[in-house]
């Protein structure tokens, strides 16, 4: 019914560069992306029929136009690395 390989759509002039099934991750990335100037857009094929957090029935996809898309993927690093934590400011 579904098929075996979910497939991100393909969008002319943007780029797919983060997926999850878990919608706060996903709003997490592309909020992430926006502070530092990328702009970025969710697509949620999320199901709401089926209240699952896993499988073809709840993935969430961001993309980033095609001339960010190389800012998008060191930010996405940064990001995974731990990276961001440099910029916070220190506590007393």
């Amino acid at each position: 019914m579904f098929g075996n390989d979910p497939k991100a759509n393909e969008i002319k002039d943007w780029t797919l560069v983060f997926e999850t099934n878990q919608a706060f991750e996903a709003e997490m990335m592309n909020n992430y992306l926006h502070d530092r100037g990328i702009k970025a857009q969710i697509l949620s094929k999320k199901d709401s029929a089926y209240s699952v957090n896993h499988s073809q029935l709840s993935l969430i996809y961001v993309y980033v136009p095609n001339d960010k898309l190389e800012r998008a993927k060191q930010a996405i690093r940064e990001f995974e690395d731990g990276e961001l934590l440099d910029d916070m400011p220190e506590g007393d």
